[in-house]
């Protein structure tokens, strides 16, 4: 009896040991670790936002993964360039990844202004931009898409779209009818130096660019050497529009999340 019940503890154990070392492998980030103090600083920064009419124009030669500056020109609401700012610079993936970066930006006169920040990937960025003047403080907030060198655009309607990011290949697949409010399969295959990715963690999220679309995340199952597959349903935006992005992130084994951002269009 005594053996009986040390074997049972022993495998009570074991189990919640395996628990918690699955749940720190993908536990997602604290998105907003204090919502009310989000909420404030959102309202402010709208306020002033307004007020000031401060935006921003981003240099396209900094949009290219693998840069170590960006530069970028400030305005206001009369189209007069800002001068002497402090403007705190980060970039960060919409949905995770890894490869987030923080640098203080310099100015160079005429309102224009180069932080030593870069991408470490194509895809779809946050870029925000928090400005100090006097005594005015305020978060510029935009979304930038970074190109690869030499890549076309990918259509989904047409065809499985693939990209590179932290030492995986990532090809999503969505079928070939883009619909709302209908069952979407879901497909992605993951490899590493040519080869099938198993044992990886993967999730797609569906969202609009500048659209409050609610959260939308699908997590794949493994079908297959490096195939992951689920499915999910995009709903029908009020306004009409039919664009939208997916996001794959992907965490392999012994690498660093990675995150691809693949944009298409839905039709009714």
């Amino acid at each position: 009896m005594k053996i009986a019940l040390a074997v049972l503890a022993g495998l009570i154990l074991a189990i919640i040991g395996i628990t918690i070392y699955v749940a720190t492998q993908v536990a997602e980030p604290t998105v907003v670790t204090d919502p009310y103090e989000h909420g404030l600083r959102y309202d402010h920064d709208r306020a002033v936002r307004a007020r000031l009419g401060f935006r921003a124009a981003i240099d396209p030669a900094g949009l290219r993964p693998g840069g170590e500056a960006l530069g970028f020109t400030l305005v206001d609401k009369a189209g007069q360039q800002v001068e002497g700012a402090a403007v705190q610079v980060a970039v960060t993936r919409p949905a995770g990844g890894g490869g987030d970066r923080r640098g203080q930006a310099r100015p160079l006169g005429g309102g224009r202004y180069v932080a030593p920040v870069g991408f470490a990937a194509p895809g779809f960025w946050d870029l925000r931009l928090d400005v100090t003047r006097g005594d005015d403080v305020v978060g510029l907030v935009q979304q930038v898409r970074v190109e690869a060198a030499g890549a076309g655009p990918c259509d989904l309607a047409a065809a499985p779209c693939t990209a590179e990011a932290g030492g995986l290949t990532i090809t999503l697949d969505l079928g070939r009818t883009l619909v709302t409010m209908k069952d979407l399969p879901i497909v992605v295959e993951v490899r590493r130096a040519g080869a099938p990715a198993d044992g990886a963690v993967v999730e797609v999220a569906f969202a609009m660019r500048d659209m409050n679309m609610g959260e939308n995340r699908v997590a794949l199952s493994a079908a297959g050497p490096g195939r992951y597959v689920g499915q999910g349903v995009l709903v029908r935006c009020g306004s009409g529009r039919r664009d939208w992005i997916a996001s794959v992130t992907v965490r392999a084994p012994g690498l660093a999340p990675a995150s691809v951002q693949v944009p298409f269009a839905v039709r009714e």
